[in-house]
């Protein structure tokens, strides 16, 4: 490769390129270019630095930026089964007894999700770019609009919101931390939203065609009749012949299997007392509730870009405004309504709720953590300007006695020798199934495993064992079908894997004709009609378009001519397709030709339509109430269109690989 280089070029470039490999291989290490790694991602983010957002992407500099100095992000398979998992269980509760797992298991549905976690993934990258943050107030505010911490409005309290904190088995740092993501996930497109909105001239052209009105002249197509097939054994036998896919048998695998399952094996014997105790002081801070500080706070707000003197002038009225809070008698909570400029805790008195480490900035951390219960600080310097500090409650931690987790120390620990025999056991079977890869059966008696079998399942639906898609995926693969291989250990849950082998294999086959010749005879006659029906609609279509008048094609055809006069765009009647047809349509003037369309009505019947006549949409009666709603509404949608506009944009920064094989 060097000899290449400098056959092609000369001078400080050859240099340049000499020197940043050698740097590569130095700080790197040169064994990293001799490793294979194994990727786990389903989906990967790479983006240039943000001091270098102009980082080539192609060519032999983009290769090195790209290798080097770009930044890559990943979507790792575990959040997206976690994140599919909760989208699963969100469309078996929608849709009830309507519920379709083939549906929700599809790969689009897979992709949906994942696009969902990419497109929070990069807000992220690009909120914290941007120097965005999730202030106090902000993620105060949002927690106490989350549907069970308010009670008709009021906050339950720090001890039923520790209670509802439990039962979800999350913290208070650890909930913080996911509403703060949350925030900056939605604070640039929510900004991008905010600037939908619809001028006065727009609001009153949209109404007026939202009120408007047509006049409609409708004639309706029946079905022509069919003529007999002058060869319906052969017409039968070519369709058949050309639509394989209506008529096969299903693809199906027969296999045996064996399961290794953790949650299954025993452990044997029981820890020493002395061994749980052991544990227990090792691991004594989980089993206790974390120290809790109450905050409350006073802004005085000032731009991070101020001089000096606004800066200085904003401290002044902080450390005024902690003077009166020491004040013998003082009410924190009415200084911080009257002063404090942080418009997400002002109206709760300042209050901040339950403060964790590793969420706010961090000289506001330090504060806090700094203060005794009911001590104000002096003025605390973050990006949104001074605060005011008060510690209003200090809730210690408190740690459950050794008796009364002892029976959870029992379980974990035969927790993790079931983990620990599952880990000896799944890797001796794989030593088993390197031996013997050509008989499960021969696996299952080495290691005392049941062999099981399953099927016939085909690759879209099967049941017990056959019903996991990892499952199928693997009976209907090459190496299973065609050389009946055993399989690696297929996962199927935590410590919980699965080996199969095909034992029989039932190709996809053309039924004979005579068995299905019911069916392929009305298959047949249906696309005839539709056929026929549209091609007899198109003719006349074409001959009212070039003149010849509805009532002289109705006579022809044996249908009548009809009218409605004053329908809207959502009227239901007549027939949705005929409204749809008439609102494309240009309405019919005097001494022109008309604009005749054509409708679909569904079953092989057709609709010519023409546009008699319009009416402009009334509004005198349309009062500021309803305009203003219908003002939000446009103004939203035109928001959301906006938001999907600008995360698409931000999309297009970032270079973006899917494991679809891992979803």
């Amino acid at each position: 490769m060097l000899q290449k280089i400098r056959e092609n070029t000369s001078g400080w470039i050859v240099w340049t390129i000499v020197g940043l490999i050698i740097f590569a291989m130095t700080f790197f290490g040169i064994e990293q270019y001799f490793q294979t790694r194994i990727e786990t991602y389903a989906a990967k983010i790479e983006s240039p630095p943000d001091w270098w957002r102009g980082a080539p992407r192609e060519g032999a500099l983009g290769r090195l930026a790209r290798a080097f100095v770009w930044e890559t992000h990943e979507v790792s398979q575990q959040q997206f089964r976690e994140r599919f998992d909760r989208f699963r269980e969100q469309a078996r509760q929608r849709m009830g007894e309507a519920y379709d797992p083939d549906q929700v298991e599809s790969l689009e549905s897979k992709r949906l999700v994942l696009d969902g976690l990419v497109d929070e993934t990069i807000l992220e990258i690009a909120a914290r770019r941007d120097g965005i943050a999730a202030e106090p107030g902000a993620i105060t505010k949002a927690i106490r609009e989350v549907d069970g911490i308010t009670v008709d409005g009021e906050f339950i309290g720090n001890d039923a919101y520790r209670i509802w904190l439990q039962s979800r088995g999350l913290t208070a740092a650890s909930f913080e931390a996911l509403i703060a993501r949350q925030i900056l996930v939605s604070t640039m497109p929510d900004a991008v939203a905010q600037t939908g909105f619809i001028g006065d001239a727009e609001l009153e052209r949209l109404l007026s065609l939202q009120q408007e009105t047509r006049d409609l002249r409708f004639l309706e197509l029946a079905p022509p009749a069919l003529p007999p097939l002058e060869d319906e054994q052969a017409a039968l036998a070519a369709w058949h012949a050309a639509n394989p896919q209506r008529y096969s048998t299903e693809e199906t695998v027969t296999i045996n299997y064996v399961e290794l399952d953790a949650a299954t094996l025993e452990v044997a014997g029981e820890p020493s007392e002395a061994e749980l105790r052991e544990r227990y002081e090792r691991e004594r801070g989980r089993f206790g509730t974390e120290e809790e500080r109450i905050v409350s706070h006073i802004l005085v707000e000032v731009p991070a870009d101020a001089d000096a003197a606004a800066v200085e002038a904003a401290r002044a009225k902080a450390a005024e405004l902690a003077a009166q809070a020491r004040a013998p008698g003082a009410d924190f909570a009415a200084l911080a309504a009257a002063n404090s400029d942080d418009l997400g805790s002002r109206e709760q008195g300042g209050e901040l709720g339950s403060i964790g480490k590793g969420v706010f900035p961090k000289a506001f951390e330090e504060a806090v953590y700094a203060l005794a219960e009911g001590e104000v600080s002096e003025p605390v310097r973050t990006d949104m300007g001074w605060h005011v500090v008060k510690l209003t409650r200090l809730v210690p931690g408190t740690v459950q006695p050794f008796e009364a987790v002892r029976a959870q120390l029992l379980a974990e620990h035969a927790e993790t020798e079931r983990e620990r025999l599952f880990n000896d056991r799944s890797g001796a079977l794989v030593d088993a199934i390197l031996r013997e890869p050509n008989s499960l059966a021969a696996v299952a008696r080495e290691q005392g495993l049941a062999l099981n079998s399953a099927g016939p399942f085909g690759r879209m639906q099967g049941s017990g064992i056959a019903a996991l898609e990892a499952v199928r995926a693997a009976a209907f693969s090459r190496g299973q079908k065609d050389d009946r291989q055993v399989s690696d250990p297929i996962e199927v849950g935590p410590n919980h894997v699965v080996v199969i082998q095909v034992t029989d294999h039932a190709p996809s086959v053309l039924r004979p004709l005579e068995e299905v010749i019911d069916q392929v005879r009305a298959d047949l006659q249906a696309d005839r009609r539709e056929k026929a029906a549209r091609a007899a609609a198109e003719a006349l279509h074409a001959r009212a378009r070039a003149g010849e008048p509805l009532e002289a094609l109705a006579a022809e055809v044996g249908g009548v001519v009809q009218q409605s006069s004053g329908v809207f765009r959502q009227a239901g009647l007549p027939d949705a397709a005929i409204v749809r047809e008439g609102f494309r349509l240009l309405p019919q003037e005097e001494g022109k030709p008309a604009d005749v369309g054509l409708a679909a009505l569904g079953d092989g019947r057709y609709a010519l339509v023409v546009a008699t006549g319009r009416k402009p949409g009334e509004l005198e009666g349309l009062g500021p109430e309803v305009r203003a709603q219908i003002r939000a509404q446009v103004a939203r949608m035109r928001g959301d269109m906006e938001r999907e506009a600008f995360v698409k944009a931000l999309r297009g920064q970032f270079e973006i690989t899917i494991a679809e094989e891992r979803l």
